[in-house]
């Protein structure tokens, strides 16, 4: 079964394996507090291990708690609860008093909500220091690099985004199609569309956004998705291949990846029943396959990777 399901990709400079696990399990990782609203902790990624090793890299997890408390709640509560005490002694509170009382109604409410607990994993290849977190939400990125960066200290990370992904993959599906199935040029390199694909086009500011979407049509002889492209539609997510890899998987043209899979292989060389030795076997092929499709896509696309240098505690901390 897939590991990494999805991916946003960043190039990042993390401590030693030795480091990392030190301050990782000497940071604080209990469940969330009754009167706390939300807590992140990194815990135990694969095997029993805080950094979960495998030949080419290694992996984290991250749990984020969060109480479940419908919006406007607490406001609604301490509305009424303000209501009440100023009518019973004659005079508004105080902006200090209402502070106070917004604490404790809302303290009271998190006693009471339900806990939605979320695990987000990353994998780490160290030579291209691609960081590969298994989401496609930019808040979930934020929320692990900021508490890596709370236990590790200084990390220094840029997301991979490359800026003309939609037009890059727009002009080269279109090669695709307009050459023809016997056609020996390679557009995608040593990727391959598949059958899926989502087009947009806004022709003006303040019109609705036109949203087309082609599955289960093979995109290479599809003319009238070649007719859309060609009156003005844009590529927003294409389904492509990676043969070298043996995956598939959606990519976005915000440089995002959905709804990977990569294909079912028995390992070789092994001849029992170690379940931490099929997760490291695993872990390297989809993380290495997942930096092969990276560095191919970057290099179609001509984006020069940032080249990214140890901080020293003195320095200014780097954006992630």
């Amino acid at each position: 079964m897939t590991m990494i399901k999805n991916a946003i990709v960043l190039k990042a400079l993390l401590p030693d394996v030795a480091l990392l696990r030190q301050q990782l399990e000497a940071a604080e990782n209990s469940e969330i507090a009754e009167t706390e609203f939300r807590r992140d902790a990194f815990v135990e990624a694969a095997a029993g291990e805080m950094v979960a090793e495998f030949p080419s890299g290694f992996a984290l997890c991250l749990r984020r708690q969060e109480k479940i408390v419908p919006s406007g709640t607490i406001s609604e509560a301490v509305f009424n609860r303000a209501t009440e005490i100023e009518e019973e002694r004659g005079e508004p509170l105080t902006p200090e008093e209402h502070d106070a009382l917004y604490a404790d109604v809302a303290v009271e409410i998190y006693k009471k909500a339900f806990v939605k607990t979320r695990y987000v994993q990353a994998f780490y290849h160290v030579e291209s220091e691609f960081l590969f977190i298994n989401t496609t939400s930019t808040g979930d990125v934020d929320r692990f690099m900021g508490t890596l960066v709370k236990v590790a200290g200084k990390v220094q990370t840029v997301t991979i985004h490359i800026s003309g992904v939609k037009n890059g993959v727009t002009s080269r599906l279109q090669r695709l199609i307009a050459a023809g199935s016997a056609s020996e040029d390679l557009p995608f390199g040593r990727l391959e569309a598949d059958d899926m694909a989502r087009l947009r086009r806004k022709l003006a500011p303040g019109e609705p956004v036109e949203v087309v979407t082609y599955k289960g049509t093979w995109l290479a002889s599809n003319d009238e998705l070649l007719h859309q492209l060609s009156d003005g539609f844009e590529v927003e997510e294409i389904g492509l291949t990676f043969p070298p890899a043996a995956m598939s998987f959606r990519l976005t043209h915000q440089f995002r990846f959905k709804g990977i899979c990569f294909a079912g292989v028995e390992l070789e060389d092994y001849d029992g029943d170690d379940g931490a030795h099929d997760w490291r076997m695993n872990a390297m092929r989809e993380v290495e396959g997942m930096v092969a499709v990276v560095q191919e896509l970057c290099e179609l696309m001509d984006y020069e990777q940032p080249v990214l240098e140890a901080v020293d505690d003195d320095e200014q901390e780097p954006s992630a």
